[in-house]
């Protein structure tokens, strides 16, 4: 299981429409564009829900920005430091351990 944003006191996609930079997923993002200090993160609209992933490694990165993935989405890069305010303490310390406050 993955990490997510769930900002509280505003939907998902007013966070990221805020923190993070809107970007195209055509051509695919690779992993060695996301810029240092940043993670992307992919709103995806599940129908009765959406979801936003944090891709916080190359394989979750793959699987969120599947071309062969039906599902409407936007992929936003965001600073790992407004992530670790909108997500869970598992990811803080994800990002502690892995150098990606610094």
């Amino acid at each position: 299981m993955g990490y997510y944003v769930n900002p509280q006191g505003e939907s998902k996609a007013s966070f990221l429409k805020r923190e993070g930079i809107p970007i195209a997923n055509s051509p695919k993002i690779t992993w060695k564009s996301v810029p240092k200090g940043y993670l992307p993160v992919a709103l995806v609209s599940n129908g009765a829900f959406n979801a936003a992933g944090i891709a916080f490694c190359e394989s979750e990165l793959d699987a969120f920005t599947r071309l062969d993935d039906p599902r409407p989405r936007q992929i936003f890069m965001v600073p790992v430091k407004k992530l670790v305010e909108a997500s869970n303490e598992e990811f803080r310390e994800y990002a502690e351990e892995n150098g990606l406050l610094d």
